[in-house]
Protein backbone atom coordinates (compact mmCIF):
# COMPACT_ATOMS: atom_id res chain seq x y z
CA UNK A 1 0.00 0.00 0.00
CA UNK A 2 1.37 3.37 -0.94
CA UNK A 3 1.82 6.20 1.55
CA UNK A 4 -1.02 8.74 1.62
CA UNK A 5 -0.72 12.41 2.45
CA UNK A 6 -3.34 14.59 4.16
CA UNK A 7 -4.91 15.55 0.82
CA UNK A 8 -5.55 11.90 -0.08
CA UNK A 9 -6.89 11.07 3.39
CA UNK A 10 -9.20 14.08 3.25
CA UNK A 11 -10.95 12.60 0.21
CA UNK A 12 -12.59 9.79 2.14
CA UNK A 13 -12.44 10.83 5.82
CA UNK A 14 -15.44 12.97 6.72
CA UNK A 15 -14.68 13.62 10.39
CA UNK A 16 -11.74 15.02 12.32
CA UNK A 17 -9.00 12.78 13.63
CA UNK A 18 -8.09 13.40 17.25
CA UNK A 19 -4.91 12.16 18.89
CA UNK A 20 -4.67 12.21 22.67
CA UNK A 21 -1.33 13.66 23.72
CA UNK A 22 -0.66 10.88 26.24
CA UNK A 23 -1.07 8.26 23.49
CA UNK A 24 1.52 9.77 21.10
CA UNK A 25 4.56 7.87 22.48
CA UNK A 26 2.73 4.53 22.30
CA UNK A 27 1.60 5.21 18.73
CA UNK A 28 5.11 6.19 17.65
CA UNK A 29 6.66 3.14 19.29
CA UNK A 30 4.08 0.84 17.72
CA UNK A 31 4.31 2.26 14.21
CA UNK A 32 7.99 3.18 14.00
CA UNK A 33 9.59 0.86 16.59
CA UNK A 34 11.39 3.75 18.27
CA UNK A 35 11.45 4.97 21.84
CA UNK A 36 10.33 8.59 21.94
CA UNK A 37 8.93 8.64 25.47
CA UNK A 38 11.57 11.05 26.71
CA UNK A 39 10.96 13.42 23.75
CA UNK A 40 7.20 13.31 24.30
CA UNK A 41 7.67 14.06 28.00
CA UNK A 42 9.85 17.06 27.15
CA UNK A 43 7.21 18.34 24.74
CA UNK A 44 4.40 17.92 27.27
CA UNK A 45 6.49 19.74 29.90
CA UNK A 46 6.99 22.66 27.51
CA UNK A 47 3.25 22.82 26.84
CA UNK A 48 2.39 22.69 30.56
CA UNK A 49 4.91 25.45 31.35
CA UNK A 50 3.05 27.80 29.02
CA UNK A 51 1.33 30.24 31.37
CA UNK A 52 -1.95 32.02 30.89
CA UNK A 53 -2.75 35.43 32.32
CA UNK A 54 -5.49 35.76 34.90
CA UNK A 55 -8.89 36.46 33.37
CA UNK A 56 -10.77 39.15 35.25
CA UNK A 57 -13.21 41.98 34.74
CA UNK A 58 -12.59 45.52 35.86
CA UNK A 59 -9.80 48.04 35.35
CA UNK A 60 -7.83 47.24 38.53
CA UNK A 61 -7.06 50.94 39.13
CA UNK A 62 -6.76 50.59 42.92
CA UNK A 63 -4.92 47.25 42.83
CA UNK A 64 -7.67 45.23 44.53
CA UNK A 65 -8.14 41.62 43.46
CA UNK A 66 -11.46 40.04 44.40
CA UNK A 67 -11.97 36.31 43.93
CA UNK A 68 -15.35 34.65 44.29
CA UNK A 69 -16.03 30.93 44.56
CA UNK A 70 -17.31 29.22 41.42
CA UNK A 71 -17.26 29.87 37.71
CA UNK A 72 -19.71 32.77 37.53
CA UNK A 73 -21.45 35.22 39.82
CA UNK A 74 -25.23 35.03 39.96
CA UNK A 75 -27.11 38.31 39.47
CA UNK A 76 -28.25 38.68 43.09
CA UNK A 77 -24.76 37.96 44.44
CA UNK A 78 -23.20 40.31 41.90
CA UNK A 79 -25.53 43.09 43.04
CA UNK A 80 -24.70 42.29 46.67
CA UNK A 81 -20.95 42.38 45.96
CA UNK A 82 -21.20 45.74 44.22
CA UNK A 83 -23.14 47.15 47.19
CA UNK A 84 -20.27 46.02 49.41
CA UNK A 85 -17.77 47.62 47.05
CA UNK A 86 -19.78 50.84 46.98
CA UNK A 87 -19.68 50.96 50.77
CA UNK A 88 -15.86 50.95 50.65
CA UNK A 89 -15.76 53.52 47.81
CA UNK A 90 -14.84 51.04 45.07
CA UNK A 91 -16.39 50.12 41.75
CA UNK A 92 -15.56 47.78 38.90
CA UNK A 93 -12.99 50.24 37.55
CA UNK A 94 -11.02 49.95 40.80
CA UNK A 95 -10.85 46.16 41.09
CA UNK A 96 -10.00 42.96 39.27
CA UNK A 97 -12.95 40.58 39.75
CA UNK A 98 -12.19 36.95 39.01
CA UNK A 99 -13.76 33.55 39.57
CA UNK A 100 -12.02 30.88 41.59
CA UNK A 101 -11.95 28.73 38.43
CA UNK A 102 -9.94 31.40 36.58
CA UNK A 103 -7.54 31.89 39.49
CA UNK A 104 -6.97 28.14 39.85
CA UNK A 105 -5.70 28.01 36.25
CA UNK A 106 -2.81 30.43 36.85
CA UNK A 107 0.28 30.22 39.01
CA UNK A 108 0.99 32.30 42.07
CA UNK A 109 3.69 34.05 40.03
CA UNK A 110 1.04 35.29 37.59
CA UNK A 111 -1.03 36.59 40.50
CA UNK A 112 2.07 38.32 41.90
CA UNK A 113 2.65 39.96 38.49
CA UNK A 114 -0.63 41.83 38.94
CA UNK A 115 0.97 43.58 41.92
CA UNK A 116 -2.27 43.76 43.92
CA UNK A 117 -2.16 45.56 47.25
CA UNK A 118 -5.37 43.97 48.58
CA UNK A 119 -6.77 40.51 47.84
CA UNK A 120 -10.26 39.55 49.01
CA UNK A 121 -11.27 35.93 48.65
CA UNK A 122 -14.90 34.90 49.06
CA UNK A 123 -15.26 31.16 49.62
CA UNK A 124 -12.92 28.27 49.00
CA UNK A 125 -10.04 28.33 46.58
CA UNK A 126 -7.80 25.50 45.42
CA UNK A 127 -4.73 27.66 44.84
CA UNK A 128 -1.47 28.74 46.48
CA UNK A 129 -3.20 32.00 47.47
CA UNK A 130 -5.00 29.99 50.12
CA UNK A 131 -1.70 29.30 51.92
CA UNK A 132 -1.86 32.71 53.60
CA UNK A 133 -5.24 32.02 55.19
CA UNK A 134 -5.31 31.58 58.93
CA UNK A 135 -8.94 32.34 59.76
CA UNK A 136 -11.92 33.82 57.99
CA UNK A 137 -12.54 37.52 58.64
CA UNK A 138 -8.96 38.20 59.63
CA UNK A 139 -6.62 40.50 57.69
CA UNK A 140 -3.26 38.98 56.91
CA UNK A 141 -0.38 41.11 55.59
CA UNK A 142 2.12 39.12 53.56
CA UNK A 143 4.92 40.87 51.62
CA UNK A 144 3.00 44.15 51.48
CA UNK A 145 -0.24 42.54 50.27
CA UNK A 146 -3.27 42.54 52.56
CA UNK A 147 -5.39 39.39 52.38
CA UNK A 148 -8.94 39.01 53.64
CA UNK A 149 -10.60 35.60 53.50
CA UNK A 150 -14.29 35.15 54.14
CA UNK A 151 -17.16 32.79 53.53
CA UNK A 152 -18.62 32.50 50.05
CA UNK A 153 -20.89 35.33 48.94
CA UNK A 154 -24.04 33.16 49.10
CA UNK A 155 -23.45 32.43 52.81
CA UNK A 156 -22.71 36.08 53.62
CA UNK A 157 -25.73 37.24 51.60
CA UNK A 158 -28.07 35.11 53.72
CA UNK A 159 -26.48 35.55 57.18
CA UNK A 160 -26.58 38.86 59.08
CA UNK A 161 -23.80 37.83 61.48
CA UNK A 162 -21.45 37.09 58.56
CA UNK A 163 -22.36 40.44 56.96
CA UNK A 164 -21.38 42.19 60.19
CA UNK A 165 -18.10 40.26 60.43
CA UNK A 166 -17.25 41.13 56.84
CA UNK A 167 -18.19 44.79 57.27
CA UNK A 168 -16.04 45.12 60.42
CA UNK A 169 -12.99 43.78 58.58
CA UNK A 170 -13.65 45.84 55.45
CA UNK A 171 -13.74 49.01 57.57
CA UNK A 172 -10.27 48.16 58.89
CA UNK A 173 -8.94 47.05 55.50
CA UNK A 174 -10.13 50.18 53.70
CA UNK A 175 -9.61 52.63 56.59
CA UNK A 176 -13.27 53.61 56.90
CA UNK A 177 -14.22 55.57 59.98
CA UNK A 178 -17.66 54.87 61.48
Amino acid sequence: MESMNLHHLGMFLDSDIVIVQDEIPALLEKNYNIDLVSDAEAISEEVSEEEHDLIYEGNFEKGILIVYEGSHLEADLREFLFKILGAVNCSLKDIALSSSESVEEVSLAKIDELNANKILIFGKLNHSLFQFKQRDYEIKNENGVEYLYSDDLRSIFSDVALKKSLWNMLQILFGIKK
